[in-house]
């Protein structure tokens, strides 16, 4: 018997024919073939997570099969690999950004450093090319036992849905390597802070100051008030299991206003990129020129004045057309920092199992659009 049965029914001999319909056409139109692809929302957070899961090829640890890496938890049977973290997807021209970036920091590694040159491995891109996610870790990649898993679930959804925390955003406040004492490599990370206690001003190191003052939208002063809640209370669940939390929260300074967790007020981030390069001052060095070089890109659209990119203008006022010289050209850096991660709910994923567990809303169960939150797949 062949590997495949094949019905006789007329019905599959449809299925592969060669022949197609044609589209009726009037006398007056012509068949022609389009030019631009329909604009289509973005996919939501659930049909993302039903093909999070990976193939497991080995269950030993083979770095052969994975550029090298080796696993933090090596594979047994019974244990199940978990991660709380926060996902995001960069929109098509916020991934092309960050892939200029690398590419223009790899070229110019490869020229300015001695042989071997540094090697960088993309987080944007799969093996096979096709676009990743990108995350912002909320634990430890931890390990559960068969028994515990659907009991940490339930408790971490409770947690959640508890913490009175609605959707926020998230801004890139900075660009720097970091290395683990856990793993052998180091990670390009870019630091994240909340919207509203974003301040920027450029530095000499490439990086931006950021100075969180109290006001209505954040009345602690913290750099990130909603991570760092979401981060104790992830904490406080793994705890409970047995297993370490992601970053221990410190006794306050002497003066210090802001109390407990101001060290990890600063920690979160987005790693783009690794290297098993040890990070140095040349590393750093040749990061900040990459970052601070000029990107051909237009101008992000400002909401607050019309809708269409451009500052009101006076009558009398030549436009950057007319005077070049009033518009200079955008960096990766001024690109990258108006870039928005939107948090509307954490990651889950146990074993290949990925569960979205989302953000509760102050305004009774609705989404920011004010549509009813239990929607489906596609948010209908």
């Amino acid at each position: 018997m062949g590997l495949v049965d094949y019905s006789d029914s007329d019905e599959s001999e449809e299925l592969t024919s060669p022949r197609a319909k044609k589209q009726k056409t009037s006398e007056n139109q012509t068949t022609t073939t389009p030019t631009a692809k329909s604009e289509l929302p973005p996919l939501p957070s659930a049909f993302h997570d039903l093909y999070a899961s990976t193939v497991r090829v080995s269950a030993s640890d083979d770095p052969t099969l994975h550029q090298g890496r080796k696993r933090v938890n090596p594979h047994k049977v019974g244990h199940w690999p978990s991660h709380l973290y926060i996902e995001w997807h960069p929109t098509p021209t916020e991934r092309s950004t960050l892939t200029t970036l690398l590419s223009i920091l790899q070229s110019t590694l490869t020229t300015t450093s001695p042989p071997p040159a540094p090697s960088l491995t993309s987080f944007l891109t799969s093996d096979l090319g096709a676009p990743q996610p990108l995350h912002i870790s909320l634990s430890r990649p931890i390990v559960l036992s068969t028994g515990q898993k659907d009991a940490f679930l339930s408790d971490l959804e409770r947690s959640i849905r508890s913490s009175g925390i609605a959707a926020f955003d998230l801004a890139p406040a900075g660009l720097q390597w970091h290395r683990t004492a856990e793993s052998a490599r180091s990670f390009l990370v870019l630091r994240v802070v909340s919207k509203p206690a974003l301040h920027r001003s450029n530095t000499s190191n490439g990086n931006w100051n950021n100075k969180a003052g109290k006001g209505a939208e954040n009345p602690t002063g913290e750099t990130n008030p909603q991570l760092t809640a979401l981060l104790r209370r992830a904490n406080d669940v793994v705890a409970t299991f047995g297993q370490p939390a992601l970053y221990a929260f410190v006794q306050p300074r002497a003066g210090d206003s802001r109390g407990e967790g101001a060290d990890v007020d600063t920690a979160f981030h987005i790693s783009i990129a690794w290297s098993f390069a040890a990070p140095s001052a040349e590393l750093q060095r040749a990061t900040d020129e990459a970052f601070a070089s000029t990107v051909n890109a237009p101008r992000d659209a400002d909401k607050s004045n019309g809708g269409d990119g451009k500052a009101p203008r006076g009558g009398n006022e030549a436009s950057d057309d007319e005077n070049p010289a009033a518009a200079p050209s955008p960096t990766i850096k001024d690109a990258v920092g108006a870039m928005r991660v939107r948090v509307e709910g954490i990651k889950a994923k146990i074993g290949n199992v990925v569960t979205h567990v989302p953000l509760p809303n102050a305004r009774g169960g609705r989404n920011d659009g004010g549509s009813d939150g239990g929607c489906g797949l596609f948010g209908i």
